[in-house]
């Protein structure tokens, strides 16, 4: 399914699926194709012509989506809980999820780290799921071994 502004949603694991920045119209569309959640994790105004978090959380609520704002900056640490709260949604077998920021990197990004450090994937499949779905997660290695559990493989 292509999304608004040529964007492409790419399955990237199970029930998730990630994408660039979505448009108004693309909530509609996501509903009509079944997805029950969308997580944001861009930051407001990182272009001046993004939604923003409350804007798409009032068009996502008008059609029945659950919407959760998880932003994660370009070069800034992550919040806490950032990474709990996105597995916590992932892993309900009954959502069907579109996270999304700018490219689809960070949501992947943070899919990987919590799916490493659950023992879920290792970092080699982590990085392969992305670069099936076209996200480059190689430059982010380092990153996502710090996740790893001590006993998982590599």
């Amino acid at each position: 399914m292509s999304l608004k502004n040529s964007t492409t949603m790419k399955h990237l694991h199970n029930n998730l699926y990630v994408a660039g920045q979505i448009s108004a119209d693309d909530i509609k569309a996501l509903a009509a194709n079944g997805f029950t959640t969308i997580i944001n994790n861009r930051p407001d105004h990182e272009e001046s012509n993004q939604l923003t978090h409350t804007e798409a959380q009032a068009l996502a609520a008008e059609h029945g989506l659950e919407y959760v704002y998880l932003p994660m900056a370009n070069g800034q640490p992550l919040a806490e809980s950032t990474v709990d709260d996105f597995k916590k949604i992932v892993d309900d077998p009954d959502n069907k999820v579109l996270a999304h920021c700018r490219s689809g990197m960070r949501s992947s990004v943070i899919w990987g780290l919590g799916a490493i450090a659950a023992g879920q994937v290792s970092v080699d499949e982590a990085i392969s799921a992305a670069g099936a779905a076209g996200i480059p997660l190689q430059n982010a290695r380092p990153l996502l071994e710090s996740a790893k559990p001590r006993d998982a493989k590599t």
